[in-house]
This record gives C-alpha cells, structure tokens and sequence, in this order.
C-alpha cells in the first residue's frame, strides 16, 4: 500500500507543479487532498502491518496511532500521531475545504508528506 501513498504524493505534486504555470486554484485544493490521501494510506499500512487492521475512519486512526505510540517507543518518539493530525488539519482542511493555503505553504506540506511515508518506511522495514 506504501506504493499508493507515494504515488498520491507524486499526483499531489504534478498538482501543484501545473498549478504553478496556469494558476487554477483548485489545483491546489486537488494537491492538498493528494497530499492528505498519501498520510492516510501510509497510516492504513502501518496499522495493518503492526496488527491493528484497516481503521474505519479518521477517528480511529487518530485512536489506533495512540495505542501504537504506547506500545511502540520509535512511533512514539516520531510523534506519528501527532503529525498525522496536523497533516489533516493544514492539508484537508485548511488546504482542500479552506483553499486557504499558498503555493508555498503547500509546497512545505508535501514536504512534511514525504518525510512521514519514509518514516513509515523506515518503521516497517524493520517489522
């Protein structure tokens, strides 16, 4: 599944790459939701490989990262919970629903995007 999620971030990025030349605006609204549906897929795997099944939903998720941070100090120590919430919070929200974000605001979540699939690599390479 971690291919998914990267291949959302490259769809989240060719967004906002053709958002840079045509300036449509729900371009970036269409990068940000990409960028959304990358962490959550990557989540959804780490979930299921560590045990925990596929969530039903954004709550449950948030839920199951808590119990995997109490069991597990290197989730723990990468705060996975907290990021995934703020990557809701900028990109779904204030990105996708808002369409308040910037081009560059955009551009650093992405970023945030790709290091949390290669620390949840990184976890899963070791499982």
């Amino acid at each position: 599944m971690l291919e998914e999620a990267w291949r959302a971030l490259e769809l989240a990025y060719e967004e906002l790459e053709r958002y840079s030349t045509d300036r449509e605006a729900l371009r970036l609204r269409n990068a940000c939701e990409k960028g959304w549906l990358a962490v959550i897929l990557a989540t959804d795997e780490l979930l299921a490989r560590y045990g925990y099944g596929k969530p039903g939903g954004y709550r449950e998720r948030r839920e199951l990262l808590r119990k995997l941070e109490e069991s597990v100090e290197d989730v723990a120590r990468l705060g996975l919970r907290d990021r995934f919430g703020a990557r809701g919070y900028y990109l779904h929200i204030l990105g996708y629903h808002e369409g308040s974000l910037s081009e560059s605001e955009v551009r650093v979540e992405l970023e945030k995007v790709a290091r949390y699939l290669r620390d949840v690599e990184e976890l899963l390479s070791r499982r």
